[in-house]
């Protein structure tokens, strides 16, 4: 392998990034968000809703195809960027003939294009992955960080937001077009890409290693207590704000004004918090950094407490939630850094990097469940106190977990 320093990186590379993370998200957040909304209006049965998400889950497991993803498709103009191309003009084709389907009449044509469509999400979210991991050193990964957050915020504010306040005006097939319009633009920018000009790893197939598999395993050498905290964090992050959007149903909210809170407020609160934690966080230790940003999310959470036990004014669920929009990103920000540091020699980056995140996934999944099974024993109150508990032992783990990391 050849190395090579990177250094100021053109300004048009940060634009592709940040357009690529965008629709990656544009797509998945209209077609499993907007989508329930849409056929909901339309009479359809909740029992019948409740498959949509199921076709995500490709998305979750993700990490067993990484290696495919880091062995394969290695060409003299590039790797990952041929598996990007190749997603990126599936999910057009995909969004392109989903428009001339009718998603009431013909709702399990559309669910399999729905689970095609998460198919290639995926892969492009694995390639996206090793590629970043190859072109951003040390000290660029917190700013790639907070791109990563950003575009995908900014592709669940228009994907999930703003197309589907076109719909009244340009129906169905009008949003389906719109959204594969902008996919091509990003395929467009993707396509005058030169991955091994920037690549540190100009030539990644010249390595002798060939089972790919092994880093599924082998990435958590000397890394238990890392393991662990990924997999505590989900406890203390997840359950407090997941169980706020009943909370505030049951105190009287309207599913609009949630909707508003949730999607508009939350969104553009993040969108600047993401790019304000970046700056800061470069200024720390990936030790500070982390253990910083768990306590500052967890004292944040703290402002959930009153709407757990009935409180529901308007500037107190606001206030809540601004804290926790803005310290949530500084969290997200810091564990995809230390994920990048911990794959920064490995042959197989995509499988590394999706090898730990897949745990949040998969504890994701069991802990909203978990936590709305306990809360109706147990009340908002008491799983929301506790997760905020597990949230401070995590930032106590997190002194311990990177304490020996390179900074």
């Amino acid at each position: 392998m050849t190395h090579k320093k990177i250094k100021n990186l053109p300004k048009q590379i940060w634009f592709l990034f940040f357009s690529l993370y965008s629709t990656q998200y544009i797509g998945i957040s209209f077609l499993s968000v907007a989508l329930i909304l849409i056929l909901r209006n339309n009479g359809t049965a909740l029992d019948k809703l409740s498959l949509i998400p199921l076709m995500s889950l490709p998305i979750a497991f993700k990490v067993l195809w990484a290696p495919f993803i880091d062995k394969y498709l290695k060409t003299s103009s590039g790797h990952y960027r041929n598996w990007l191309l190749i997603a990126q003009f599936l999910m057009i084709l995909c969004l392109f003939a989903i428009a001339f389907i009718d998603p009431v009449n013909d709702f399990s044509l559309v669910l399999l294009v729905i689970l095609f469509f998460s198919f290639m999400t995926a892969t492009q979210d694995l390639a996206l992955s090793g590629l970043i991991c190859n072109i951003f050193e040390e000290h660029e990964r917190y700013l790639i960080s907070s791109v990563k957050s950003g575009g995908s915020m900014f592709g669940n504010i228009i994907g999930g937001g703003a197309v589907l306040l076109l719909y009244p005006y340009i129906d169905w097939k009008g949003c389906m077009l719109l959204l594969s319009a902008i996919l091509a633009c990003t395929w467009g920018q993707l396509w005058f890409f030169y991955e091994y000009k920037f690549s540190k790893n100009s030539r990644i197939s010249e390595t002798t290693d060939k089972n790919y598999w092994k880093n599924i395993v082998s990435v958590w050498k000397g890394r238990k207590l890392w393991c662990a905290l990924l997999i505590i964090i989900p406890f203390g992050i997840l359950p407090s704000y997941n169980l706020m959007s009943p909370a505030l149903l049951d105190s009287g909210w309207s599913l609009p004004d949630i909707a508003i809170l949730l999607k508009l407020f939350g969104s553009v609160i993040s969108l600047v918090a993401i790019f304000l934690g970046a700056r800061l966080l470069k200024r720390l230790t990936r030790k500070q950094s982390l253990s910083f940003s768990i306590i500052f999310h967890a004292c944040c959470l703290l402002s959930f407490i009153p709407i757990s036990l009935g409180y529901n004014s308007a500037l107190l669920v606001y206030s809540s939630f601004f804290l926790y929009f803005v310290s949530l990103p500084f969290v997200f920000i810091s564990l995809s850094t230390i994920t990048m540091d911990n794959v920064a020699n490995s042959v197989a980056p995509a499988t590394a990097y999706n090898a730990q995140t897949a745990i949040g996934f998969v504890f994701g999944f069991i802990v909203v469940s978990l936590s709305f099974y306990l809360a109706q024993t147990w009340g908002y109150f008491v799983i929301t106190t506790g997760s905020i508990a597990i949230a401070f032992f995590a930032a106590f783990l997190a002194t311990r977990v990177v304490q020996n990391q390179s900074d």
